[in-house]
């Protein structure tokens, strides 16, 4: 696409560009990291500030290794390419990301999904929905991005917008119909999907976290809104709302119209069940919709996975999918990598991992747990370094006010040290009341235990384990590392939890 295109679209878009250089040059990619420039890519390059370094002192490097063109909020004297100089770098990163890879979004159905947690149980369902509909959905989310039967690395949950629109511009030459995706509050704030076109989208709850970067739930709660108030506004886009949650009632009355969904039939949400069963074998369930009744049957386990399934319901509702189609695709969904994930482990205890990091997610997989347990609840967990701090002792006073027993231990420390964080945790367990122990004792209930060795934590959580007994270990989820002082180090909670079952049951043999 030719410089002076982009340059004419900025401009009509209100964000003030000025074209410095010749505008003839054509771009065929964006890109913000000078690093990822390549000769032949005739990339056009963002320097977009940041809260660390800022793009400006990239430039330079970027067009040594090739790009053709750069778009940034202040000129750079002497430079022999073309210059869009714009009011607002992000938005016009943004907008021109989505005139290079041809507007993509608008030829995919692009349903959204945000909020605290549940966003990758709810994608995962979606996804299983459309399939079970007949078309060929892709999933840009947390855990990968995925599509045509290739998987990717997710760094982050949605990524910066060249990479949503590249990825989108991909899905829509392999042939798919349909993309959902994970959208995280930074990337509202951040402007990174301001120009998809989101056909749905799904708020399933606001809690505690990412304070560390919006400050308040105020803000957190203004970024998460503007998918709803702006994004689907202006595209026509049908929103789906929890509004079992307070900042989901608060959104849902500021529409003008949504899909509703609670697990209460007196809220008069659009979406409720009439009957519902749960137990350790998943979810059984009966639900009004705006498309008649549909049948659940569903190997998730816990009330809050139900709550997801029909945010997954409205979602599909509103992207036109049959009800015989969303009963089926509900069904075929077996697991989500890494949210109550069974252990294939035997023993005759119930072990699992869940991505669980923060207080709510926690409480949310505890309750749900509770509500199968047959023996105490175990539960590993820790808090990520480098991050919103004031989750780490509500998730503490969480774990013990819920768990029989509390190991805690590390999780990413990053560039803190484990020990500290872990006293920020252990500072709200003793406000629950719970009593710690050292790790000689055999603990019975209302106690927790500090090993700052995530493997060690998860072996004696199993050790201390009787038959009927279940152990969470939360935190990491489907991660397969753990990140300490700049050093990545392979670690899945999975593999973990097996090897350490397995151990206990040769350990028994005769």
């Amino acid at each position: 696409m030719k410089i002076t295109e982009i340059a004419r679209s900025l401009s009509e878009a209100g964000l003030d560009c000025t074209l410095i250089g010749d505008g003839a040059v054509n771009a065929a990619s964006v890109c913000f990291d000078s690093r990822d420039v390549r000769k032949g890519d005739c990339a056009l390059f963002a320097a977009l500030p940041g809260e660390h370094v800022d793009g400006l002192a990239y430039i330079a490097s970027a067009v040594k290794n090739g790009a053709v063109a750069v778009l940034a909020q202040r000129p750079t004297d002497g430079l022999a390419v073309p210059q869009l100089i714009v009011s607002d770098a992000r938005a016009a990163f943004s907008k021109a990301s989505h005139l290079v890879y041809g507007e993509p979004s608008k030829r995919l159905v692009v349903i959204g999904v945000t909020g605290t947690n549940g966003k990758t149980t709810t994608t995962y369902l979606i996804e299983a929905i459309l399939e079970a509909a007949g078309f060929k959905p892709g999933v840009i989310g947390t855990v990968n991005y995925r599509y045509n039967g290739r998987v990717f690395d997710a760094p982050h949950t949605t990524p910066e917008a060249s990479g949503v629109h590249g990825i989108l511009k991909d899905m829509v030459q392999a042939g798919m119909t349909h993309c959902v995706m994970e959208v995280s509050s930074h990337a509202l704030s951040q402007k990174r999907v301001e120009d998809c076109v989101f056909k749905a989208g799904v708020f399933t709850n606001l809690t505690h976290e990412h304070l560390d970067y919006h400050h308040t739930m105020e803000e957190y709660f203004d970024a998460k809104a503007i998918l709803f108030k702006r994004l689907l506004k202006n595209s026509g886009g049908v929103p789906v709302i929890n509004v079992d949650d307070a900042w989901g009632s608060r959104l849902a009355g500021g529409l003008n119209e949504a899909i509703t969904f609670s697990l209460c039939s007196d809220k008069a949400a659009s979406i409720a069940p009439k009957r519902a069963t749960l137990g350790d074998s998943g979810i059984q369930a009966v639900c009004d919709t705006p498309a008649g009744a549909i049948a659940i049957r569903s190997s998730l386990v816990g009330e809050y996975n139900l709550q997801n399934i029909l945010g997954a319901i409205g979602a599909s509702i509103a992207v036109g999918i049959k009800p015989e189609r969303i009963e089926a695709g509900i069904a075929n969904l077996k697991r989500v990598p890494g949210r109550l994930e069974k252990s294939a482990g035997q023993m005759g205890i119930a072990a699992y991992v869940d991505y669980a990091h923060t207080g709510d997610a926690l409480k949310r997989a505890l309750e749900a747990l509770r509500q199968v347990a047959k023996g105490r609840i175990i539960t590993v967990f820790g808090c990520g370094g480098n991050r919103d701090r004031g989750k780490r002792p509500e998730m503490g006073a969480v774990s013990a006010a819920l768990s029989d027993i509390t190991i805690i231990t590390s999780d990413n420390p990053r560039d803190e040290d484990p020990l500290e964080i872990i006293k920020e945790v252990e500072a709200g367990a003793i406000k629950a009341g719970a009593r710690r122990c050292n790790g000689s004792e055999t603990p019975e209930t209302k106690a927790y235990v500090v090993m700052p060795d995530r493997r060690e934590a998860i072996q004696k959580a199993v050790s201390l384990a009787r038959e009927g007994d279940t152990v969470l270990v939360a935190g990491k989820g489907h991660e397969v590392c753990q990140i300490a002082l700049g050093v990545s180090s392979h670690f899945n909670d999975l593999e973990e939890l097996d090897g350490a079952i397995s151990r206990k049951g040769r350990d028994r043999e005769p």
